[in-house]
């Protein structure tokens, strides 16, 4: 049978629940794909955290719905993850102008009371914990930044982290890697202070992904997912902490074009896909992907013709995507390293192949 609830298809099976991965398994829940989720909202059953990912930090003293989600829908979603058992443990984004942020926690007094609000949003609405999503610091406000905003953080998750801990609940944060211990220009994100927060938090997710944004190349090519994850352990992360950030999507960019355009063409710029769109796109375009074995991830090219009848242009176009294998491989990765767990992003992304996939590394 299936339903419609507040924007959110479900399909109810009768069927037992899925079974848990054999290593803690998170995932953050984007408000885009709230529509799209289907039969795998059961999957949450067999999740550790499951994490909202509609809400922001939109001052000292106040933590917001983004005006994008649907008050309803979300509402609902969360009724059902705290239905399935899941620790529900939302995802708080700094959206503030570049620099904000890093004044708010600059002064003990502002920082305070932005550790109060994030405490009072956990108490108001349930929360089992929190989790920090706050990348300005990393790639907003510049690196000539970092060391001044480094303690302040540190000072800020410490704080943070015993206020929601008094209160019963979990700290989590979600944050780019570092490559190595040190504080280099070759060292990663080292404005975090990872070994420094280590102590004050739950989890420490890393976010593995987004190698390659503005030039096309690979998502999370394995051998940096591996650098990441030794870079944050020598940094002094301990392993049990440590959260492999997983991702399930891919990069569609242009790579140039060929022929003289109509006047007026609008050539596309680069786009996302992921587990769930690759399908349609690959049967679109009749392309042919190509696994790479070295990155973990496949790729395709194919071509777009404009044409009026009269001038005609193609466009060459190439994806790089992590598919379902590539989401066992990283989870493989995580396993064999001894980390606390891995984290999907994104819920909504994934498709029946992944989990097919992710089932082969169950408990028994």
């Amino acid at each position: 049978m299936v339903t419609l609830t507040a924007g959110i298809v479900l399909a109810q099976s009768d069927d037992d629940p899925p079974p848990a991965t054999a290593i803690p398994l998170d995932a953050w829940m984007p408000y885009w794909t709230l529509g799209e989720i289907g039969s795998r909202v059961d999957r949450m059953a067999g999740m550790r955290e499951i994490s909202p990912f509609w809400y922001t930090a939109s001052g000292v003293d106040s933590i917001t719905l983004d005006p994008n989600a649907d008050p309803d829908v979300t509402s609902r979603f969360l009724e059902l993850a705290r239905d399935s058992g899941a620790a529900v443990v939302p995802s708080i984004v700094d959206l503030l102008p570049a620099g904000e942020m890093a004044a708010i926690l600059a002064d003990p007094q502002t920082r305070t009371r932005h550790v109060e609000a994030i405490v009072e949003f956990a108490r108001a609405g349930d929360f089992d914990g929190i989790d920090l999503d706050y990348e300005r610091f990393a790639f907003s406000d510049g690196r000539d930044t970092w060391e001044s905003t480094r303690p302040n953080w540190v000072a800020f998750v410490e704080e943070v982290g015993s206020a929601l801990r008094a209160d019963g609940r979990t700290l989590t944060v979600s944050i780019p890697p570092v490559y190595d211990g040190e504080r280099s220009s070759n060292s990663g994100f080292w404005v975090y202070d990872h070994g420094a927060i280590a102590p004050f938090v739950d989890h420490i997710r890393i976010m593995t992904y987004d190698y390659s944004v503005s030039d096309p190349g690979p998502i999370a090519p394995l051998d940096f997912v591996d650098r990441s994850i030794e870079g944050t352990l020598e940094a002094g992360v301990d392993a049990e902490k440590l959260v492999l950030g997983i991702p399930i999507y891919g990069r569609n960019w242009p790579m140039g074009v060929s022929g003289t355009c109509p006047e007026g063409t609008e050539l596309p710029g680069t786009t996302s896909v992921n587990e769930r769109t690759i399908d349609g796109l690959i049967e679109r375009r009749n392309a042919t992907p190509t696994p790479d074995p070295t990155t973990g991830e496949s790729s395709f090219t194919y071509d777009i013709e404009f044409s009026d009848g009269v001038t005609t242009c193609t466009q060459r176009r190439i994806v790089h995507y992590v598919d379902a294998l590539g989401a066992r491989l990283r989870i493989e990765l995580a396993m064999a390293r001894g980390l606390g767990g891995a984290a999907l992003w994104a819920f909504g992304f994934d498709d029946d192949r992944v989990w097919r996939e992710l089932d082969l590394v169950t408990t028994d």
